[in-house]
């Protein structure tokens, strides 16, 4: 069973154990993709409420709540901990440290959700039942000395989404068109990694090069990196369309 399917079986359990508990079963943390795919099979489905959250507002990897009722979970119920790292700001840690010290606990990848790093502090949120247990375990990433506790959510988080804004004319809004602007390429070779699956669209693979793209879509290119378009700003003169893009680095 390949990993789109084991996700929708889990989404089954879910509504299954939803309707016998009478309380929401969460499973994730999801990422974008799998976000993308639950939201999509459950909008299917009749009489099932569900809804995410990943700690704080715009978290990309989220846990995804289903319900049975209209009494979708509030996000105090989510069973989500944060833990606040804080280490010499003189050593340069990344995201990659903090996931790879935790995978090393043996905590399996959904049970982590962001990670948010800035010089000398790092917040991580991850499911409540272990948040005790990473606390207890860890005094080092890599060969820098950490103090962890849990997070305050008085204290602000950490500012770590960058963007490049920049502003692009395309013949039109088909996502061939806007893939060989952003990234660049030909045409050409813009609809060959859109037929060969290499392309999303709000986190869902897309295989058709005349797939028409709306503002606030998010295109990531498989290698080549990930795009908001965040609007259309008119026409030129030679009835080209202006985009404004925002890319996540």
């Amino acid at each position: 069973m390949d990993k789109d399917n084991l996700l929708t079986a889990r989404i089954e359990d879910g509504i299954v154990l939803s309707a016998k508990t009478q309380y929401p079963h969460f499973i994730g943390f999801l990422n974008e993709h799998e976000q993308a795919l639950a939201l999509q099979y459950l909008s299917r489905k009749k009489g099932v409420c569900y809804s995410t959250f990943g700690g704080y507002p715009d978290s990309e990897r989220k846990l995804l709540a289903i319900t049975d009722n209209y009494a979708v979970a509030e996000e105090y119920a989510y069973p989500i901990g944060a833990i606040c790292f804080v280490y010499d700001s003189r050593y340069q840690l990344t995201h990659r440290d903090f996931l790879g010290t935790m995978m090393a606990l043996g905590i399996k990848r959904e049970s982590i959700g962001d990670i948010l790093v800035t010089d000398g502090m790092a917040i991580a949120f991850v499911k409540e039942e272990i948040k005790d247990y990473v606390i207890r375990q860890i005094q080092k990433i890599g060969r820098t000395g950490v103090t962890l506790s849990e997070w305050n959510s008085s204290m602000p988080l950490p500012v770590t989404k960058h963007f490049e804004e920049h502003t692009y004319t395309v013949a039109s809004a088909r996502l061939d068109s806007i893939v060989s602007a952003i990234v660049p390429l030909s045409r050409e070779k813009s609809a060959v990694l859109i037929r060969q699956g290499m392309v999303f669209v709000n986190g869902l693979e897309v295989r058709n090069v005349s797939h028409n793209i709306k503002g606030k879509d998010i295109i990531s290119v498989r290698g080549k990196g990930k795009f908001m378009v965040e609007a259309f700003s008119g026409m030129t003169r030679k009835g080209r369309l202006k985009i404004d893009i925002k890319k996540y680095r």
